[in-house]
């Protein structure tokens, strides 16, 4: 069994998350600098724009460096 990890920094929130991009069901724009990502009914906020955090999940490695969002995949 493949993880494919991806790290970012929880919205409004100290701290990571690792996100386990084979498991998100949908993704949504927020207001302000944060995306939603679904885990069916699960949702968790994190920052960054919706196209980086869809990039990131989709392993297109188009984000910028920068302090706000992150990414790191590890195939597992």
């Amino acid at each position: 069994m493949m993880v494919k990890l991806v790290v970012m920094k929880k919205g409004g929130e100290p701290g990571k998350i690792a996100i386990n991009a084979t498991q998100v069901t949908h993704v949504r724009s927020s207001s302000g600098p944060f995306t939603d990502v679904f885990f069916g009914e699960h949702r968790i906020a994190v920052e960054g724009s919706f196209e980086q955090v869809v990039d990131a999940l989709s392993g297109r490695d188009s984000l910028p460096e920068q302090p706000a969002v992150r990414s790191w995949i590890s195939n597992r």
